[in-house]
Formats: C-alpha cells, structure tokens, sequence
C-alpha cells in the first residue's frame, strides 16, 4: 500500500514522502491517525500545497516538545514496598511515571515514556527515555526507593502510596 506521509515517522520516512508499507499498517493506524493519506495524483499534488503549512506545524510541534523537555526535571523519587532483595513487589510503569509528572504540572503520556527493559522491578537509580517528538528525547532519572522498612518483606496491602512521590 503506497502512502503519503503528513508528518515525519521514525524508521519510516519525512513528511510528504511516498512510502510503501503494508496494508493492515496503513489501514488501521497511519491513515486513522492522521498520519498519512493514500498516494494518488490528486493527493500528491494537495501534499505538495499543503507542504509549508505541514512543515510549520511540525516545526510547531518540535518548538512545544522543546519547551516541554526544559520543563522535565532531571529526576524523580519514587516509593515502593519491596521484598529483602530490594526487589519491589509490584513495578514502576510508563503509567506511573506520566501520573507522577503530571502531578507536577508536566503533560507527559504515558506512550512517550520509553523503557525498553520494561518495567522497574529493583530499588535504585534508573535512566529512562522521554520521547516527546521523533526528534526530541529527553532523560529522566527515577530513584525507586522502599517505602518503609519495617513492612519490607511482608505481602503488601491493596492499598496506593499515601506520600505524593517526589519530583526534585
């Protein structure tokens, strides 16, 4: 399936490019996004006009990420109930990590927080991807400490941490 791309797409092609990709890709996430519309003479020809306007709301779009990783703070502390091996007894997601920034003010989706090694499973510090325009990323440090020693080792209680997590 041959589109037009409206926007630049890691590891598939700048804005305004013609790309082959297959059709259940096209289909169901390019095309409904947003992201790109199918190639054809008339389309091609409405990209081309519409190729200033496309790159200066990119250019928009890379200014806003700019602002937002200036916002980020360099690190972040978070508290978990954890086992005698450090070892916590649940995870710090992508989830976590968005609800903690946004309760410092700072809209970040949970999509945009990267952890390739999936989830934070030990106590320590953890270096983790913020990825807020295909050509903007930005690191954040998360210090995932225990939360109180005298239940580590206990099963944990169906219960959220009542300290709001620290954002230094």
């Amino acid at each position: 399936m041959e589109l037009i791309l409206l926007e630049r797409i890691q590891n598939l092609g700048e804005l305004g490019d013609l790309v082959t990709v297959k059709p259940g890709f096209g289909r169901n996430y390019l095309i409904p996004q947003g992201k790109a519309v199918p190639a054809s003479a008339e389309a091609k020809q409405k990209v081309e006009e519409r190729r200033r306007e496309l790159a200066k709301l990119d250019s928009e779009r890379r200014e806003a990420a700019q602002a937002k990783a200036a916002l980020l703070p360099e690190r972040i502390t978070v508290k978990r109930l954890s086992g005698e091996e450090g070892r916590l007894f649940g995870s710090v997601s992508p989830v976590d990590i968005s609800e903690i920034l946004q309760a410092a003010d700072i809209a970040i989706q949970r999509s945009e927080v990267a952890m390739p090694n999936g989830p934070l499973k030990v106590l320590g510090e953890h270096v983790v991807s913020i990825i807020l325009h295909p050509e903007i990323h930005a690191s954040l440090t998360v210090v995932v400490e225990a939360e109180n020693e005298e239940g580590a080792g206990s099963a944990p209680e169906a219960s959220t941490s009542a300290e709001a997590p620290q954002v230094d």
